[in-house]
């Protein structure tokens, strides 16, 4: 995937991130019935429950968390690709609106600019970043 286009998918990873980590709280708040075992107790009442739907809930939490591992691997794989940016405004502007997902209007206000300007910025940074990809 060239640079550009893993920029613009930027945003897709960070809202899978968010929504992988809202699944994954969700799962595990749902552990219930987690129980041990002494053996040294009497079981009374009949069989013992199945461990088989915890078994599926840790697997699912598991891979839920590998899935969110490769996303934070995307999202560290952009970061360097924007550290190789040489201007500091670009890069800057290029974290804030791919990595930590700003708006135009926040990225702006934070770095004391008009939209116009944040815009021209941007624009050169991405041209920028378009150099960086021809060279390797």
């Amino acid at each position: 995937m060239n640079r550009k286009k893993y920029l613009k998918k930027a945003y897709d990873i960070k809202l899978e991130i968010i929504s992988k980590k809202e699944v994954l709280k969700e799962r595990r708040a749902t552990l219930d019935g987690l129980q041990s075992i002494r053996f040294t107790e009497k079981v009374q009442g009949g069989p013992l429950q199945s461990d088989e739907s915890l078994v599926n809930k840790l697997n699912k939490i598991v891979e839920e968390e590998r899935e969110l591992e490769a996303l934070y691997d995307s999202m560290e794989k952009l970061s360097h690709m924007i550290d190789e940016v040489e201007d500091v405004m670009e890069r800057a502007l290029l974290r804030y609106r791919y990595i930590t997902c700003l708006t135009w209007e926040q990225i702006a206000e934070k770095m004391g600019f008009c939209l116009a300007q944040v815009h021209r910025i941007h624009s050169r940074a991405l041209k920028n970043f378009d150099k960086i990809n021809e060279m390797k």
